[in-house]
């Protein structure tokens, strides 16, 4: 029986002095909570102007990227414009100079005959 009043004793502290820790403990929480919270939100911010920085950054890269790809296609165009009038030009040489090689052997021929 005894040991029955002691356990009771015992419950019967445990009991009334929880809530007066759950009071401690609740009340440091709020300030501790909301200092927490304010660390947190100062943080997201920071990072949320970092991040914000880092788009206005890459959308600028972009921008200029695209520039550029326009840019190159043009030069592209450009260049094989300019292969394709090399390329014509090469062919006119070359039907020039088996010209120049007919009207010279021509001449060669008709030299040839008429000193004979």
């Amino acid at each position: 029986m005894r040991a029955l009043h002691t356990c009771a004793l015992i419950l019967t502290l445990a009991a009334t002095s929880l809530p007066v820790l759950a009071q401690q403990t609740a009340t440091a929480d709020p300030a501790a909570a909301s200092v927490d919270y304010v660390a947190l939100r100062e943080g997201l911010s920071n990072q949320n102007k970092a991040l914000a920085g880092d788009v206005v950054s890459e959308r600028a890269i972009v921008k200029r990227n695209q520039e550029l790809l326009k840019e190159a296609q043009k030069l592209d165009a450009a260049n094989k414009k300019l292969i394709a009038e090399k390329q014509h030009l090469t062919e006119e040489n070359a039907n020039l100079e088996k010209q120049r090689a007919a009207l010279a052997a021509s001449q060669s021929d008709t030299a040839a005959a008429t000193s004979k």
